[in-house]
């Protein structure tokens, strides 16, 4: 399915995370004035897109996950999130190839400051369109007595970038604009795929709030979440 009414916003705080501000700091003039600017920017050029895909999770074992068509996931951390799980939600998000595009323009004029904020909101827009279908699945769900666990993506923690593959053969029903390089790495840069896990509400297995993050020494991490 393709989620309707996604339009992503570029919230402040995430962005200045990623443009290494500090939280009780402001941007100064001249970042703020680029920020301004690059917001009409970075709205005429987007181009979101969400695509996503309830499978039935068959097993799960130690270390892996097999979904439907007998494709297995492997990642330990993944098989403890998803061990009291019966569904899976896949999906693949986008803001479109003419961001990059515009980015690119940018970098190719020495506007290298620009193209870095560009980038940067770029990459807190796809993320918030994300958050908002996830917000809205985990609603969805849980009106029907059920809950989601945390979002994966192939590369994190201990689940192989290289299992992009197999989670977009699992999505190859869809006519998607999102393509795969050979590397694994997707075009446009700025698009997202991941999972999360479906499980009845009333469970009261201590897996159901199981987050990887408490078990990984990187405190700092950008992406961590307490």
């Amino acid at each position: 399915m393709i989620a309707k009414a996604l339009y992503p916003t570029v919230e402040k705080e995430q962005l200045g995370k990623l443009l290494g501000k500090r939280r009780s700091s402001r941007f100064s003039s001249s970042v703020a004035k680029k920020i301004d600017r690059l917001e009409q920017v970075l709205e005429d050029f987007m181009e979101p897109r969400l695509y996503y895909l309830v499978t039935s999770i068959d097993r799960v074992t130690k270390g892996a996950v097999q979904i439907e068509d007998g494709v297995t996931l492997g990642s330990p951390k993944l098989s403890k999130t998803m061990k009291d799980c019966e569904e899976m939600v896949c999906f693949v998000a986008t803001i479109g190839e003419k961001v990059d595009g515009e980015i690119s323009r940018l970098t190719r004029r020495k506007r290298i400051s620009e193209a870095y904020i560009l980038d940067s909101m770029g990459s807190v827009a796809v993320e918030n369109m994300v958050e908002k279908f996830y917000q809205r699945m985990k609603g969805r769900y849980g009106t029907a007595e059920k809950a989601v666990t945390l979002r994966f993506s192939p590369g994190y923690c201990d689940w192989p970038v290289t299992d992009q593959k197999k989670l977009f053969r699992v999505m190859d029903s869809f006519p998607m604009v999102v393509q795969l390089t050979d590397t694994c790495l997707m075009t446009p840069r700025k698009s997202i795929s991941g999972v999360f896990g479906v499980f009845p509400e009333a469970s009261d297995s201590p897996l159901k709030f199981y987050n990887p993050c408490r078990d990984c020494a990187r405190k700092h991490c950008i992406a961590r979440r307490d």
